[in-house]
């Protein structure tokens, strides 16, 4: 499971800068969105989260490599993608409060910015601009990734039903 790590806010500003949150966000935002997050660090075969589990948090990868993998309805696991520095797994748990509808395991020693849905709900009502800032970035990520699905189902669909 994840290990907690001790940080400063510089050090969690620098891994905010080179990630894709970092873009068009002021020095005064990234300080702020800081003060919401923690470091938390993943060995290999760790897991950041499990399928099924219920704790509300994403992670902002700022060094190492993340495995996300899900079950199918023959129990197989089946590899998703692979998420490395600068992007974000989990997201969909601070947005609707659900259990997890995959699995993220670190592939190598990785160390995470950790957003709780309590803190990103805090962020929300403490700094309304920037929540609204980060809420639009996050809806903009969920919808890329819905369309790259989409494309994904259609060209599996189209495979399927094509003679060989």
């Amino acid at each position: 499971m994840l290990h907690h790590a001790l940080s400063s806010v510089e050090e969690r500003i620098s891994m905010i800068e080179k990630s894709q949150w970092g873009e068009g966000l002021s020095r005064e935002d990234m300080e702020r969105f800081a003060q919401y997050l923690y470091v938390a660090r993943a060995q290999p075969s760790e897991p950041i989260f499990n399928e099924g589990a219920i704790e509300p948090y994403m992670c902002f990868v700022a060094d190492g490599l993340v495995k996300v993998t899900k079950g199918d309805s023959k129990k197989n696991v089946k590899t998703i993608c692979e998420i490395g520095p600068g992007r974000t797994v989990g997201e969909m748990s601070i947005i609707d409060g659900l259990p997890r509808s995959a699995s993220a395991v670190a592939v190598e020693e990785t160390t995470v910015l950790v957003l709780t849905k309590e803190n990103f709900e805090l962020l929300l009502n403490d700094n309304p601009k920037l929540g609204v800032a980060l809420f639009r970035r996050l809806a903009q990520m969920i919808s890329h990734r819905l369309r790259v699905s989409d494309w994904m189902l259609v060209e599996y669909i189209y495979e399927s039903e094509t003679p060989s």
